[in-house]
Formats: structure tokens, C-alpha cells, sequence
């Protein structure tokens, strides 16, 4: 069994200078800093850990019904041994599988594990047998966005406008991080569950690059209906994923594709030449602000074309966006702005079970929290979006928001990221069950001698840091000084101060 390369990183954070008085609150009073304060950051990234076990599926799961196929093999829900927790596990015939296309496969597992967005599909661990590949990600029951447009054959503007947020939110996110996902069609768009209001999944990054990966020149678009102009030129760019996203739209507002000839060489022809046309019939009771973003969505010239954060703050896309509401939301941001967990092997036991042992269903109302913090749409929040959001409540209660970044930015990246919320926001005195902490136990017990060991530990927290700091995280646990952690002083302090 082995792991998946993490990201570690030891720096120095400077607090504000005596005195500093934060942003001006309403819904709770302003904190002044009494002193300033020195912090050594130790950046744990544990949902960057993917799993990658060579062994047999069953071992681990329950191998359930066939929820999805493609050319390579198949997709079927499994439940999770240890947990009950449902996954879905995409399956690739190694036979069927060019050495090329195990590159291809290596990097969409690299890429998805260091995605972190509450729209973009959460890989948990790959398994690889002698037959076959496993890719073992988050399951979404609600089905794919293309059926529920054949079913529905268009939707209404809020509801179109709510969908196009979440993908242009998560189509920001990746190009901020240099992804270029080059197969966006609601085919790889995954409802969560069947309820009304699901938020979406984009999936399948097979054929995804990071802009510094080199691609060949040979075919790698999707389907060419999805597919902008300049990319038959052998150009792709981030306008070329914002292309995908306006036919996307283009067919929510009206229920058919804005191009398509009778063959593949029409269509393409159709991309490259024809204008977009909105038939009177389908497009006279849609806005024309709606109307207005379709068009700039696909102009063919590229660069023209909006970026993914600009298209965000469209005034048609914002309007549409007002209302949006969470049951739990006022309980999130008062977990979130009460979150301690100073001790790194807990918060990195917290980070790991949300990443990998919670269910949609857990996590079903933080995620519409986090959106509604979330004002721009880059899926991480700043501090100025966390006081803002603490405005909208009735929460009165001193808070020191310089204190919450530093109980929840685990990573040092001056934001709290989806993961860091979703960690910080749970509820953890009904999350955290002694099966999941097991689980998890299991997981760090890499050689499963049933106690994490020092190496052990490099690899829980990650694998940059000094010696000495890694003995004082071994010995916030280590009760016995036996120079390792047992499962007991490991239950110990992850149950500690739970709020």
C-alpha cells in the first residue's frame, strides 16, 4: 500500500501589530488585537492523500450495481467495508489501455486530488489489480445534467442561471490553478442526489491538461458539438472550456444544441463559420440578459470571450442567484468561527474524514453554506467574504477572525478552502463515530502493525518538516512515550475538545 505524494510546507506568519482593529462587523463586535503574535504554520493537505493499493477490490468493498459505462469499462456504486459509506469506482481493463492513456488516467488522478471545490467531483483512492484499474471517487446518485435536460427539454432561467454558477464556479476554480478541463458537455455534469434543488458535480477529467503539460497534436477534444472553433486549429485555450460552458447554456435556455449538421464534418464546419443564431419560437420569452451571456459565451473569437470569474458577475447570473438559502447555515458559521483544534494529528484526522468517510448527505447542507459565503465564486473564501457572512446572521459573540484563519487555513494559504470549511463548519460531536476514527486509524496504519509510527506520521501530516517538529506532534498523542501512537491514545486525542 502507498500514498499518493502530499504537499508539506513549514512558514512564518506575522500577525497584525498591536493595536490593528479588524473589518468593521454588524452582526457580531469588532475584535481589537491586543498584542501581536508569531505562528509557525504547518501545512497539512491529508485530502491531497489518494490512496493507491495494490490488491483486490473486495478486500476493501462491496461491489454493487453497474451505475454508468463508458469505452474503456464501467462505473458501479461499491460500499465501503469499514465505513458503509457509498462510492462510485470507475473500472479500466488494463487490456484495453494504451501505455499513453495510463499517463492520461495517472494525471486525472493527480489532477482531481489536488481539486478542492464543493462542484468538482472528490476522488478518495485507486486500487489496481492484474486485471484492471479502480478509480474510486464520491458518488452521485441524481443522474447526469444531460437527462434531466432531455427530461425537463429547458429550464427556467433561475434554475439554468443556478447550474451555470456552480459550473462557471468550478470551470474558475480549475483554470486558477492552471487546469484546462477540455471536455465540459452536461454528459460530466453529475447531479448529487434526485432533490430539486442539487448542486452539480463536474466530472471526468480524462482528457484535462494543466498549462504546462505538454499535448500532442493529435485529437484530444470531447464531443465536437461542445467543442469551440479555435480547438480544430489545434488551439486550446481557458476560452475554449468557457465555449463548452455557453453551449451548455445555450441548450438549458432552449433544449437543443446551437450547431449541429447531419455529420460530424457539418457540425464542425457549422463552429467554425455559422453565427449563433435564437430562434424566435425558443428564445422570445428569454431574458435578454440571458441572451446577452449566451452570445458573449460564444463569440468565436476567443479572446473576446469572457473569463469564467468575469462570467460569474454577470448581472444575469447574480440576479438569478439571490434566494439561495441553507437550514444550517447559521449553525456553520458559528462551528466555523468556534472550530480549535490546535493538535495537527486531529485536525488532520478531521480533514481526512471529511474528505473521504462522509456521505453526500453529510455534507449536502455545509456545501450550500460554503456557496453562499463563497460571494465571487472562486470557491475559497477570504476574510472579508467570512465577515460579510457573519453580518447575515444574528450572531453577537466576540470573534477574532485573524484566530479563525488560523484554526482553519490548515494549508497556509491565506483562505479557507472548501475542505478547511466543510472541516471547521461539521459538526463533529455526530460525526465523529469510533467506526470512522478506525477507518481512518486503518488508513495512517500504513504497514498495519496497529500504531502510527514516525514515518507513518511523515506521510499522515506530510514530509518537509524538522525532526523536532515532528517529534512534538508525535508526543501531543503519544500518552505511554512508547515512540509510536496506539489506536486508544489515537481516539484519545482526535475526541479531545470536541465543541
Amino acid at each position: 500500500m502507498g500514498c499518493c505524494k502530499s504537499v508539506i510546507n513549514c512558514e512564518n506568519e506575522v500577525k497584525p501589530e498591536e493595536g490593528k482593529e479588524e473589518n468593521d462587523l454588524k452582526g457580531a463586535e469588532p475584535f481589537i488585537r491586543r498584542g501581536g503574535r508569531q505562528k509557525t504554520v504547518i501545512r497539512i493537505l491529508t485530502r491531497q492523500t489518494i490512496k493507491c493499493i495494490v490488491g483486490h477490490v473486495s478486500d476493501h468493498y462491496n461491489v454493487k450495481e453497474i451505475i454508468g459505462e463508458g469505452a474503456y469499462g464501467c462505473v458501479r456504486r461499491v460500499e465501503h467495508k469499514a465505513t458503509g459509506v457509498d462510492r462510485a469506482m470507475k473500472t479500466i481493463m488494463k487490456s484495453f489501455v494504451r501505455l499513453c492513456e495510463v499517463k492520461n488516467m495517472l494525471l486525472e488522478v493527480d489532477i482531481l486530488r489536488k481539486l478542492d471545490h464543493p462542484n468538482i467531483i472528490k476522488i478518495t483512492e485507486v486500487i489496481q489489480d492484474q486485471r484492471c484499474y479502480h478509480i474510486v471517487t464520491e458518488l452521485c446518485s441524481g443522474g447526469e445534467l444531460f437527462d434531466k435536460i432531455v427530461e425537463q427539454e429547458k429550464f427556467k432561467e433561475k434554475q439554468a442561471a443556478r447550474y451555470m454558477y456552480q459550473i462557471l464556479s468550478a470551470v474558475s476554480y480549475c483554470h486558477t490553478n492552471n487546469v484546462l478541463h477540455r471536455d465540459l458537455k452536461p454528459e460530466n455534469l453529475l447531479l448529487v442526489d434526485h432533490t430539486k434543488d442539487s448542486t452539480l458535480k463536474v466530472i471526468d477529467f480524462g482528457i484535462s491538461r494543466l498549462t504546462n503539460y505538454p499535448s500532442s497534436p493529435a485529437r484530444k477534444y470531447g464531443q465536437p458539438y461542445y467543442t469551440a472553433p479555435e480547438v480544430f486549429n489545434g488551439i486550446f485555450t481557458d476560452k475554449s472550456d468557457i465555449w463548452s460552458c455557453g453551449v451548455i447554456l445555450y441548450i438549458m435556455l432552449c433544449g437543443y444544441l446551437p450547431f449541429l449538421g447531419n455529420k460530424e464534418s457539418q457540425t464542425i464546419h457549422q463552429i467554425i463559420n455559422k453565427e449563433v443564431e435564437m430562434p424566435e419560437k425558443e428564445w422570445s420569452k428569454v431574458s435578454q440578459s440571458a441572451k446577452d451571456l449566451v452570445l458573449s459565451l460564444l463569440d468565436k473569437d476567443p479572446y473576446k470571450r469572457p473569463h469564467a470569474m468575469d462570467a460569474l458577475l454577470h448581472p444575469w447570473i447574480q440576479s438569478n442567484m439571490h434566494g439561495i438559502s441553507s437550514n444550517s447555515y447559521l449553525d456553520s458559521v458559528n462551528n466555523l468561527i468556534n472550530f480549535r483544534s490546535r493538535v495537527k494529528i486531529q485536525h488532520a484526522t478531521f480533514e481526512f474524514i471529511v474528505s473521504h468517510l462522509s456521505t453526500q448527505q453529510e455534507l449536502r447542507e455545509l456545501q450550500y453554506a460554503f456557496m453562499l459565503l463563497d460571494m465571487n465564486g472562486d470557491g475559497k473564501l477570504s476574510r472579508e467574504e467570512i465577515i460579510k457572512g457573519i453580518e447575515k446572521t444574528n450572531i453577537k459573540q466576540l470573534f477574532d477572525i485573524e484566530q479563525v484563519f488560523e484554526e482553519c487555513d490548515a494549508d497556509g494559504s491565506d483562505f479557507i478552502d472548501y475542505t478547511e470549511f466543510l472541516t471547521a463548519a461539521m459538526n463533529w460531536q455526530i460525526t465523529l463515530t469510533k467506526k470512522r476514527l478506525e477507518a481512518a486509524f486503518k488508513t495512517f496504519d500504513i504497514n498495519g502493525d496497529e500504531c502510527i509510527d514516525m514515518n507513518e506520521l511523515k506521510q499522515m501530516i506530510g514530509g518537509t518538516l524538522d525532526t523536532e517538529m515532528y517529534n512534538e506532534i508525535l508526543k501531543e498523542a503519544d500518552f505511554n512515550e512508547d515512540g509510536v501512537i496506539d489506536f486508544e491514545e489515537f481516539q484519545k486525542i482526535c475526541t479531545a475538545v470536541i465543541k
